[in-house]
């Protein structure tokens, strides 16, 4: 395990590279068909003891994250906005592998 750093504009240009691939491929939006799921705390996922497991809810977690975007710059509430944003990008892994993904129709488009 080497220590070194991350840097934020790298993750976020791999976000957006994510993002326009799908967008790229004609996905739009995610079917949800269950809401909740399960998840390990952020401060547990990095201590190599057994963690508890936690319910979380991508619509929880949506909403939060745009009120936390939209509202505070206070940088004390950036982890709460990040943990809920790992939730929504587990689900839309998880809605990429399962076939979740949706494509507009050309109809829909208009």
């Amino acid at each position: 395990m080497a220590e070194g750093a991350i840097k934020i504009s790298e993750l976020r240009e791999l976000a957006i590279g994510l993002f326009d691939f799908l967008e790229g491929q004609g996905f739009d939006c995610i079917d949800v068909k269950q809401s909740q799921y399960w998840k390990v705390y952020f401060a547990d996922a990095f201590d190599l003891s057994p963690p508890a497991l936690v319910m979380g809810d991508v619509y929880d977690d949506l909403n939060d994250v745009r009120a936390e975007v939209k509202g505070s710059n206070d940088d004390t509430v950036a982890w709460h906005a990040f943990m809920h944003l790992s939730g929504l990008m587990n689900f839309v892994a998880c809605a990429a592998e399962s076939g979740h993904l949706t494509k507009r129709t050309a109809m829909e488009k208009h």
